[in-house]
């Protein structure tokens, strides 16, 4: 029986694989009654045969990606992210947010940031459409997020002698810290958090677990003799990290009234604690190291991070500019430098 009258109201009841349905239509018109009979049946049919997917809320995908990635150093940003899209955005469902409404949000909410600040939200969002789409299939196709143009790359280094004058500068454990970053490229977090079972000073390296690396990889950091000797020097200090404060306590991050007064002290300005990293990097590449080298040695996943370090040494590349003399002196008999000065 499909419907039938239970008092004043009519009922439904019917079964789908082995499965029983039944309940009030909370009418006294049969032809309503009917109706949702036939509504319901065939949502029974879909979820029961079809396997129909449950439509995903924005909140389920945000708080899912927040879940799978608590090991990457930039979580809590990523939270932030989370926060500030799911108070912007204003919808329930995930298939609801597409490329106009972010646009929208984007030019509403963020006039006049840095196009840096706002692609790292739009990275972020991007991450997690993609991730309910290709991942976990929550949604037939994520809305294509491009991030804004104009994103100017950070190039600041410094020279030895500013390096000297930086670690001079700064107070103990800060100074030893700033010389470790620009031995071996780590990162602050990286440095702050080192602790004695990740050193092998007997091996020259130094070992990072995916949970403690940004981009959730194992890496392994090879110690020059500067690094090395940096880190003997904190023996005894503290049973667990390397590193410490001079009251004994683990280094919880740089102290921004620190950081400026050793800069002032030191004659610099514009510095910022990871253009130590870029410092590494540029004088290595200086130094004639290759960029796959220096991106094995960076602990960089991707070959676009290195690639902003190409412009620094160009060394490999003279012989085949020398080409060009020779091409432009065919047919005159003359070298190039002839050639400039009768014209």
């Amino acid at each position: 029986m499909a419907i039938y009258p239970r008092g004043k109201t009519w009922a439904y009841r019917f079964t789908i694989k082995g499965k029983k349905y039944r309940g009030s239509c909370h009418t006294q018109d049969e032809a309503k009654a009917q109706e949702l009979h036939d509504t319901l049946v065939a949502k029974a049919w879909r979820g029961e045969l079809l396997e129909e997917k449950p439509r995903r809320t924005l909140k389920e995908a945000l708080d899912r990606f927040l879940d799978e990635h608590q090991h990457k150093r930039t979580w809590k940003a990523d939270q932030r992210f989370a926060d500030w899209w799911r108070e912007k955005l204003r919808v329930t469902y995930l298939d609801e947010v597409t490329a106009d409404l972010v646009k929208t949000v984007r030019e509403k909410h963020c006039a006049g940031a840095k196009p840096a600040t706002v692609n790292r939200k739009l990275a972020f969002l991007r991450a997690v459409v993609n991730a309910a789409w290709r991942e976990w299939a929550w949604i037939e196709s994520a809305p294509k997020l491009k991030l804004l143009p104009g994103e100017v790359q950070r190039r600041r280094f410094l020279q030895p002698h500013e390096i000297h004058r930086l670690v001079q500068a700064l107070p103990a454990p800060y100074n030893d810290c700033a010389l470790m970053a620009v031995s071996t490229g780590l990162r602050q977090a990286n440095i702050f958090g080192l602790r004695w079972d990740q050193v092998n000073l007997v091996g020259g390296v130094a070992v990072f677990q995916e949970q403690v690396m940004k981009n959730g990889l194992p890496f392994s950091c090879p110690l020059n003799a500067t690094a090395a000797s940096v880190i003997r020097a904190q023996t005894g200090k503290h049973s667990e990290y390397v590193f410490v404060r001079r009251d004994g306590q683990r280094i919880n991050g740089l102290p921004s009234k620190l950081w400026k007064a050793a800069l002032a002290k030191a004659g610099l300005s514009d510095v910022r604690w990871h253009d130590l990293r870029h410092t590494w990097a540029s004088l290595m590449r200086q130094a004639g190291v290759g960029l796959d080298d220096l991106q094995e040695l960076g602990g960089w996943e991707s070959r676009i991070m290195v690639q902003r370090y190409a412009h620094v040494n160009v060394d490999h590349l003279k012989p085949l500019a020398g080409v060009l003399d020779n091409v432009l002196a065919q047919g005159n008999g003359a070298r190039i430098g002839h050639l400039v000065a009768a014209s």
